[in-house]
């Protein structure tokens, strides 16, 4: 009866592909919680292990700033995998491409969970970041696959409740796991993680691109299909303005480790106490999301809350330097970032992906890909520059919201022309 009621929901009719009919069936709470369990692996991978770098530093006989580094190079990993793992998925499908990615993902944790040197860890991180792109980025081209318009920004934004809990709860289980056993128990806990997620994909997920609609795979025509990608500037100012609204948000826990100890004076296992307040202004702002956007249109509502983040960004930097605010009113200017981010992305993501109706695991790929670098980006550059100092992090936020605007409004310049040339009409509309 599960089997058919999934089955019910995913199926994907030929006659998808005229946009009237892609909208015949709403999205559905069994939809979001199916595709965004699917789809939360990789960014549940980069927090869950963040509470014990200190004592993967001890055991390994490394710096903190070493095992840092394991972040990055599964975060660069996971950018460069996301590029390609959707292209793959217009190829040979949705589902099989998730199985094999979460297979290999569970071997990679296996090797982490062993690993007694640094450099064994770091080669098992980037396995891992290999394959662990496959689930959020081919649920977007499935989701593209089976709505349109203000119906994909609602599934979306469905997703993106259950998707929210991920990352924020990561810190939480991690830090709760390394207390109790040792830093060893998460990869052993991502094991298991991406075994049901393929036991899941088997059985429940049906193949949304059937075979007769498939690209040839081949060299030469991904290239075109590429170039053809990147050459779009409505697009790509798109994925970009997407990725850095992200890159703003997901600061706080990439930093993590730092705000918590360092700024909120808290222990290894407080991290509720900074990810459950943002879980819950998330899941609101998703909960709108598309809801605004019918009401108010959504480009309309985009700017407005796009405006909305700058200011609060603004004003929590403001607070955070003359101030000193301390926990918990130091988190009231990433609580209205998230909520604003929450508001943005499902539409942000539904418009860019509206530019290639034949290549959506391609585009899927360059959104995720663009995504995953302002997570890098934070990591990497913003983090380490802004350690230490509340009022840093909520300059960084503003600042990216800023970035978003701007390229926001380049991407709605060029907008009608991009839609003209692959002759399809507002799907937003």
């Amino acid at each position: 009866m599960l089997q058919n009621r999934f089955n019910s929901a995913m199926a994907l009719r030929e006659k998808n592909t005229n946009p009237s009919s892609s909208r015949e069936k709403a999205p559905t709470i069994a939809d979001a919680a199916l595709l965004g369990f699917i789809s939360s692996l990789g960014p549940f991978a980069v927090n869950a292990n963040v509470p014990g770098f200190h004592a993967i530093a001890a055991d390994m006989g490394v710096s903190f700033i070493a095992v840092q580094l394991s972040l990055t190079v599964y975060l660069a990993t996971y950018a460069v995998a996301s590029l390609f793992v959707g292209a793959v998925s217009d190829s040979l499908g949705r589902k099989p491409v998730i199985i094999a990615g979460m297979l290999l993902f569970m071997v990679a944790s296996l090797g982490a969970a062993l690993a007694t040197t640094i450099e064994v860890f770091y080669f098992w991180r980037f396995v891992q970041g290999l394959t662990a792109a496959a689930g959020q980025v081919v649920t977007q081209a499935v989701v593209r696959d089976r709505w349109a318009g203000l119906g994909a920004a609602r599934m979306n934004a469905l997703i993106a409740m259950f998707f929210a809990v991920s990352p924020a709860l990561a810190p939480v289980v991690g830090g709760a796991l390394i207390v109790r056993f040792s830093w060893h128990a998460v990869f052993v806990f991502l094991i298991v993680y991406a075994g049901i997620i393929a036991l899941f994909t088997a059985r429940f997920i049906p193949e949304t691109l059937p075979a007769a609609k498939r690209r040839a795979f081949g060299l030469m025509q991904l290239l075109t299909d590429y170039r053809r990608g990147f050459t779009n500037t409505a697009f790509m100012a798109g994925v970009a303005a997407h990725g850095c609204c992200f890159m703003g948000g997901i600061l706080y826990s990439a930093g993590a480790a730092d705000f918590v100890i360092r700024i909120m004076h808290l222990g290894v296992d407080d991290f509720a106490y900074l990810t459950f307040p943002l879980i819950g202004t998330s899941l609101v702002g998703s909960w709108y999301a598309a809801r605004w956007a019918q009401a108010f249109g959504p480009v309309r509502m985009l700017y407005a809350t796009i405006g909305f983040m700058i200011a609060a960004g603004a004003a929590s930097t403001l607070a955070d330097y003359s101030l000193g605010w301390g926990f918990p009113l130091i988190l009231i200017g990433p609580m209205l970032y998230q909520f604003g981010m929450a508001l943005c992305r499902p539409v942000m993501m539904a418009m860019n992906l509206d530019y290639f109706p034949d290549n959506r695991g391609m585009a899927a790929s360059i959104q995720q890909f663009f995504v995953t670098a302002g997570f890098s980006v934070s990591t990497a550059l913003w983090v380490p520059l802004v350690m230490g100092s509340a009022w840093k992090y909520s300059a960084v936020m503003s600042f990216s919201a800023v970035l978003v605007l701007a390229l926001w409004m380049i991407s709605m310049r060029k907008r009608k022309s991009a839609l003209r040339e692959t002759g399809l009409r507002e799907p937003m509309a």
